[in-house]
């Protein structure tokens, strides 16, 4: 860019050229050539493009993938320099950089030796080896700039970098990428996850939101050398099929039978695990320069949520639906990502693996210009709703945990969900309690209220929960902007319960279908006196 005139020794003090992007719409920069008297063949010299700034190069600001540095052996037996400028020098970025119409940049050359000598033109003088052709423009409207620091620059009106730079140019107006999520790494489990019980052969591994289902294969390693309550290492280190889950884990029937009842394993233990989510957040950094676009869609696998026996796990949709991206999108049924065993198991045929969940990026532009992922920024957020909808035994639309307990008992009942109220503490004695809920109920879930309550000499955590009954029934709503206020009466005038002065509320949130959850606002609670 620009004719040459004189040779600059860059050295250790960087020097600036701006320049000035016309193209409203903006240009992809692929490379830069500059043109070298001298260099030095041990040091590197590298290029940065930076923002300017109130008329200068940003002190400090440089363009994320705009670096680009060439070791001195680039140069070795005099290569990619000249004495009369005609050899260029390409500083070939990693990606392509886009540059946003109408701004100004600059773009900043630095080296490690006082042997590099660039070129610049200066206006009016003669061009290298020509006494009659003179430098009589400036093509880019900028200005060079020279600095001792890097920080601080000085700028020279007469003088310009010789470079020339490399725009991309695109072959479609229109593109599809398909990303793949990659394979579910093993996950470590908490230490001492393993329990099992003297003369059986079932094996209770405690392993939170693990994602797997009844039947499907899970793998053991890393469990102590000495084994497990006379269980081996080597019998509990491999694939079992799963029996049962809940939220806090699964079971499954080991080779052999314990010879002690024991909770070991030790702290090295790793499972494999599936990924459950009924909302995925596509956080896809992407640059869309006007007059280009880009559409997103995503191809899901479907799992089965805990109390529900209807759903059918690991179906891979056959087609792709829109999503917006940067935006939560939420699912009527409950989704996975699936570990690679599943995926080839379960989801794909005999040997073929299937990923379990895609995104398409469709990218629409035209020759001069294009809309662009960043890879190096791009990942999916998975959330999912943790709740079930407990009973003790084998019923329709209710699951059966590992271990069940009933929310009336004082300790902490089985439910995945639940809401529990600080302990209040009354100045006069109540005979019972008025509870209001403001709540969102989709069809799918419900919740119960409980209650538990003392005189002030005894202690709270002593008293079992009592369910309190509803008042009245209220429709369900899907409509997430609906919210109805639910009523409870627990004891009251009708003098039934003994007077007390501490008081505890737990709500339990239920439901079939985990991509369903209850939502609850204002709750509040009157003591009703006598």
């Amino acid at each position: 860019m620009g004719q040459t005139s004189t040779g600059y020794r860059v050295g250790k003090q960087p020097i600036a050229q701006s320049f000035f992007v016309r193209e409203v719409s903006g240009i992809y920069v692929t490379k830069v050539d500059l043109f070298f008297e001298t260099a030095d063949e041990t040091a590197p010299v590298s290029i940065e493009i930076r923002p300017m700034v109130n008329g200068v190069p940003s002190s400090s600001f440089v363009l994320p993938g705009s670096v680009k540095s060439l070791s001195g052996s680039t140069f070795a037996g005099g290569s990619s320099v000249s004495a009369n400028a005609t050899t260029a020098t390409p500083f070939t970025l990693d990606e392509p950089l886009f540059l946003k119409g109408g701004n100004e940049y600059a773009l900043v050359v630095t080296a490690d030796s006082k042997d590099y000598r660039i070129y610049v033109a200066e206006i009016n003088e003669f061009t290298v080896a020509s006494t009659e052709k003179r430098v009589n423009k400036q093509p880019t409207l900028g200005s060079l700039f020279y600095s001792q620091n890097g920080r601080t620059f000085t700028p020279d009106q007469n003088q310009d970098l010789t470079f020339r730079m490399h725009r991309a140019k695109f072959k479609k107006n229109s593109a599809k990428a398909i990303l793949k999520n990659a394979s579910v790494p093993k996950h470590l489990l908490q230490p001492n996850p393993i329990s099992v019980d003297s003369g059986s052969n079932v094996v209770t591994v405690f392993h939170p939101h693990h994602g797997l289902q009844v039947a499907q294969g899970v793998t053991l390693s890393g469990v102590d050398s000495v084994g497990v309550g006379g269980i081996s290492a080597a019998t509990l280190n491999k694939k079992y099929n799963i029996t049962s889950i809940d939220f806090t884990g699964y079971k499954f029937t080991a080779d052999s039978s314990a010879t002690a009842s024991i909770r070991a394993g030790g702290s090295l233990i790793q499972s494999t695990k599936n990924i459950s989510y009924n909302t995925v957040f596509p956080n896809i950094q992407t640059n869309i320069p006007v007059g280009t676009d880009i559409q997103a869609a995503i191809k899901t696998t479907t799992s089965r949520s805990y109390a529900q026996k209807e759903e059918n796990e690991f179906q891979k949709e056959g087609s792709f639906s829109s999503v917006p991206l940067l935006e939560n999108s939420s699912f009527e049924n409950l989704k996975l990502v699936a570990n690679d065993s599943a995926e080839t198991n379960q989801i794909g045929q005999v040997g073929v693996q299937v990923k379990s969940l895609e995104m398409e990026i469709t990218m629409l532009g035209d020759s001069d210009r294009a809309p662009m992922i960043d890879m190096q920024r791009s990942s999916v957020g998975l959330i999912s709703n943790v709740i079930d909808k407990q009973a003790s035994s084998a019923t329709d639309n209710f699951n059966v945990p590992l271990n069940f307990v009933d929310e009336t008992a004082k300790t902490e009942g089985s439910s995945a969900s639940k809401h529990l109220a600080r302990e209040v503490v009354l100045e006069e004695a109540a005979v019972g309690l008025k509870i209001l809920i403001d709540a969102n109920r989709p069809v799918a879930t419900d919740f119960q209220v409980y209650v538990r309550t003392c005189d002030i000499d005894d202690l709270l955590e002593e008293e079992d929960f009592v369910l309190v009954p509803q008042e009245a029934d209220i429709p369900a709503d899907d409509n997430v902007n609906v919210f109805r206020q639910y009523t409870y009466l627990y004891g009251g005038l009708g003098g039934d319960i003994l007077d007390f002065k501490k008081y505890q509320v737990k709500v339990v949130l239920r439901s079939t279908n985990q991509a369903f959850s209850p939502v609850l606002d204002n709750l509040r609670v009157i003591a009703l006196s006598t």
